[in-house]
């Protein structure tokens, strides 16, 4: 058979891949033996080899001896035509080809690649301007570096399939493709690869809007967290200062509430009071239990009065909002990350669980995601 000639500037590269191809799949054997004639790549092709195409096989019954072999159409051209059509491919494409099957593998080996697209340094800045794990290319401010460990050809790695990965820790910066550095954003948890807020460089800029608005609805609720301690005890004070259920356990959680407030505003951004904040907010809860049974008792027993009926309103009101508290901080010790709400590829129900563990967290201390590492709980 006549080979082809290719006519492109590719001709050096394709007869190096052909003879690259022939030093891997001839053997001793056929060499020797007349009966498999000339070893050509056309010849070659032309008798079915046991095991070369066995991706592209499909067995449609259980039987063994009815099953029938599917190959591509691109397989069956000449190794010569192979290579001619993959040099036309972008570095993505031609990458997404060799992964097909083992055949492309082999053909597309890392010397034609290599060689194809201009030497070690254009090969080196190809890999680290695509993705290695989905082979788009965003642009190098928007890829990390791979880490290069085993003496393995440098890589990067795109915004979202290293944090579909779980790859990024906040507080940590990471390098780009583009010889620059970003820290990754403490709200979002994806790399600040743009201009960062001027408020605090480790937030995008809409990130750290958004903080700024839970920051403040968490004032709000603040506020009203101490309006109701405050009041509920004022209520057990004017009109059931001789119930001993309900005046010491109100007296009490009305003391504990203060000692809440000064660990919310001494705590700082290093030193973790989750466990001694959770146990206050634990025992608030429990003090409220006796007032709201004798009261409710006393509503069951002598019918409802306004005073009662506001005070079961208050009681039950700071029962909620204690116990709240209590869940958020034992996520907060738990050291949630609550940047995974963030994450792509989630399926539903881990999108939704990962939204209320963010709404607990925004809920009890929000200030959270400005902490520092590693933490210390002493």
């Amino acid at each position: 058979m006549k080979t082809i000639t290719p006519t492109s500037g590719i001709e050096l590269l394709v007869n190096r891949g052909i003879d690259h191809l022939r030093e891997k799949t001839t053997s001793p054997d056929r060499d020797r033996d007349p009966e498999f004639g000339p070893t050509s790549p056309r010849s070659w092709r032309s008798k079915p080899r046991s095991g070369d195409y066995s991706c592209f096989q499909l067995d449609i019954s259980s039987d063994e001896a009815s099953s029938i072999e599917v190959r591509s159409p691109l397989v069956d051209l000449p190794n010569e035509l192979q290579y001619m059509t993959a040099a036309y491919l972008g570095f993505g494409d031609m990458q997404r080809l060799r992964r097909t099957c083992r055949h492309f593998h082999g053909l597309l080996n890392a010397d034609f690649v290599r060689q194809h697209f201009g030497g070690d340094e254009a090969y080196v800045r190809q890999l680290t301007s695509h993705c290695a794990a989905c082979l788009e290319r965003p642009g190098r401010h928007r890829l990390i570096l791979q880490s290069v460990a085993n003496n393995r050809a440098p890589s990067s790695k795109c915004f979202r399939c290293a944090a579909a990965a779980r790859e990024l820790r906040v507080g940590r910066q990471v390098p780009l493709a583009s010889a620059r550095a970003a820290w990754v954003c403490r709200w979002c948890g994806w790399p600040v690869a743009g201009a960062p807020s001027a408020a605090h460089e480790q937030f995008h800029v809409a990130c750290y809007d958004g903080y700024y608005r839970v920051l403040w609805g968490f004032l709000l609720l603040g506020f009203a967290q101490f309006a109701a301690g405050v009041v509920a005890a004022a209520l057990s004070l004017v009109y059931f200062r001789a119930h001993l259920l309900v005046l010491p356990p109100a007296v009490a959680s009305f003391v504990l509430l203060w000692a809440c407030m000064a660990f919310l505003v001494f705590r700082g951004n290093r030193v973790r009071t989750y466990h001694w904040v959770g146990a206050l907010e634990l025992l608030i809860l429990a003090l409220w239990v006796p007032p709201m049974y004798a009261v409710g008792r006393g509503v069951a027993e002598a019918g409802a009065g306004r005073s009662a009926v506001a005070a079961l309103v208050f009681y039950g009101v700071n029962v909620i909002f204690r116990l709240l508290n209590f869940i958020g901080n034992i996520v907060l010790l738990c050291e949630y990350d609550m940047t995974k709400h963030y994450a792509p590829q989630q399926s539903l129900k881990r999108r939704l669980l990962n939204m209320l563990m963010a709404g607990l967290i925004y809920w009890t201390y929000p200030q959270c995601v400005e902490q520092r590492y590693p933490p210390d709980y002493n």
